[in-house]
């Protein structure tokens, strides 16, 4: 069994068990995953790009918690499919936002450490974490449409005035409805093996040449 082969197979059975434990948990999954986040960013000091990406994730999803724990207090006597939809464009606002901040991470981390730490604008670039969140909050985004426009299907005569003929037939719509936890747990764990993954993956990336290193070294060429 090769190194590849095996580090596969460790990050799949890492996933599994993250989405497990993350369903389990139902409502309160994005606690544990702030604390893992968090924890990545706290354990790769040498790592300024997952560092940067790490503490990104975590500000929107401790956002995202307060906004909804205040939107479950200020929805509880609004009717269920009332609430359902504030509820998911909530979701879909900060899975949104997490969209756009991950695609454009390379930018802001450059402009924090031209502002903080100009010595180290050659460690930033684009790693392999990047590219592969943009795509897994894409997909969060399009479980959050999904379950919002079944909420409004299923809900037809209640907010549209739809007659109650029409609209019974899709009152048993709910596949996206009773999924979402599943699915939002493994799309979370996702983001936190593809987080460990890429720790790992750059450790073996050569240090970055430091410009003035750079023209030293072309002076030393030159006849």
């Amino acid at each position: 069994m090769n190194k590849s082969f095996s580090f596969l197979l460790l990050l799949t059975f890492i996933a599994t068990g993250l989405a497990y434990i993350l369903t389990v948990l139902n409502q309160e999954i994005y606690l544990p995953m702030l604390v893992s986040v968090l924890l990545i960013a706290l354990c790769v000091k040498n790592q300024l790009n997952i560092i940067h990406l790490s503490t990104l994730l975590s500000i929107l999803i401790f956002l995202e918690i307060i906004t909804i724990f205040f939107m479950d207090l200020y929805a509880s006597d609004f009717p269920a499919y009332k609430a359902n939809a504030y509820i998911y464009a909530v979701h879909f606002s900060f899975d949104l936002a997490s969209f756009y901040a991950i695609k454009h991470r390379v930018k802001i981390s450059l402009l924090i450490v031209k502002r903080f730490q100009p010595s180290k604008r050659e460690y930033v670039y684009m790693t392999h974490a990047d590219i592969l969140l943009v795509g897994i909050f894409f997909l969060f985004m399009i479980v959050d449409i999904s379950a919002f426009i079944e909420n409004l299907i299923r809900n037809m005569d209640y907010i549209f005035g739809i007659a109650e003929e029409t609209a019974k037939p899709f009152w048993s719509w709910n596949w996206v409805y009773k999924s979402y936890p599943y699915a939002k747990a493994i799309l979370l764990a996702a983001v936190v093996t593809v987080l460990l993954a890429t720790v790992y993956v750059e450790r073996f990336r050569p240090a970055p040449i430091k410009e003035s290193e750079e023209d030293s070294t072309l002076k030393k060429s030159e006849p």
